[in-house]
């Protein structure tokens, strides 16, 4: 559950660095509409002016927006590490470190079909862990 959720952050998080890029490339596909080397330009000035504005606010919104989430993100990788349990461990280290069970098993010196059966039932503990 919990690493599920982790996982949906990161995709939002990713999602909204795309958007914020894309409206930075818009934003100076209009600065150059506007302020090109060109006498006649194809677009009113003000129309320009307008649409940068806007984008502007749009960049400032989901500017903060990132910044909560990136918050949570951290957060969240906080108190995954701070877990004790053998299962917040599996979890932590399978969703957030994106280790493999094998590597697990390794790093916590306990059988591949022991860490894999942990696995399978982190979602329930680990959610009680972190909400405290």
């Amino acid at each position: 559950m919990v690493g599920q959720l982790y996982n949906d952050l990161c995709a939002e998080i990713d999602i909204l660095e795309t958007r914020i890029s894309d409206l930075e490339f818009e934003y100076w596909y209009w600065y150059k509409a506007c302020f090109g080397a060109r006498i006649n330009r194809a677009i009113p000035l003000d129309v320009c002016l307008n649409r940068m504005k806007v984008i502007c606010d749009q960049v400032e919104v989901y500017s903060t927006i990132l910044e909560e989430k990136e918050k949570a993100r951290k957060e969240i990788e906080k108190r995954m590490a701070d877990i004790e349990s053998i299962e917040g461990k599996v979890a932590y280290m399978r969703d957030v470190k994106g280790m493999t069970l094998a590597e697990i098993a390794a790093d916590l010196n306990f059988s591949y079909s022991w860490i894999k059966k942990l696995s399978m039932r982190t979602s329930k503990g680990t959610r009680k862990e972190l909400t405290g």
